[in-house]
């Protein structure tokens, strides 16, 4: 009976070891970008989602020449710091449109697609880390089942000295934070993002 139980609970930590690692790898399900209504940028460290979605501002992929920004808030930089890094890397006061009630990736998508809704807009491309797409795209695609918008989910990548991009797994910090998305992303599944602040 014993050996039963200890076997189980062997095969069962395997098997949990083993999804958690392929899932490590797996978590950038970003698309090539096509050009939408705008850009949204649910906001977080790193600068890498500022850099990508201005990049695409001036490629042409945003039709009205705009990004909502939804800041992730910190006591360090307070409501506006995202919007700075976008400003850093070029874009135009005019350009940043603001967002600043969300306090996480679920409350990012529930507000961007208040404020799209708001402006008239019905496309966008979502800009995040790669280790944060699958997670984003999680949130908006549950959020957008209220509003049908047309969303495309855009990795954003740090740089070497050479501007070739870095995926997470080769950076020392994003690798990390890749690390805490596993556990986030169970409790998105399970929809803890109603019960607390992930």
């Amino acid at each position: 009976m014993r050996k039963n139980i200890f076997n189980t609970i062997f095969i069962t930590v395997i098997l949990l070891l083993t999804g958690h690692i392929l899932l490590y790898f797996n978590l950038n399900v970003g698309n090539p970008p096509i050009p939408a209504d705008t850009i949204i940028v649910p906001e977080g460290p790193g600068t890498e989602r500022a850099q990508k979605s201005v990049e695409l501002l001036n490629q042409g992929y945003s039709k009205n020449q705009k990004i909502i920004v939804s800041p992730f808030i910190n006591e360090e930089f307070g409501t506006d710091f995202s919007s700075h890094y976008h400003h850093l890397y070029g874009a135009g006061y005019d350009t940043v449109v603001q967002e600043n009630e969300a306090t996480s990736t679920w409350t990012n998508a529930r507000h961007t697609l208040d404020l799209m809704q708001e402006l008239g807009y019905t496309s966008a491309l979502i800009v995040s880390s790669d280790y944060h797409t699958r997670r984003v795209r999680l949130a908006y695609e549950r959020t957008n089942k209220d509003y049908n918008f047309d969303l495309t989910y855009v990795s954003a990548y740090p740089l070497d000295d050479e501007d070739r991009p870095i995926p997470y797994w080769n950076h020392f910090e994003n690798k990390w934070y890749a690390f805490t998305e596993i556990p986030k992303l169970y409790g998105y599944q399970l929809g803890l993002y109603h019960l607390i602040d992930l």
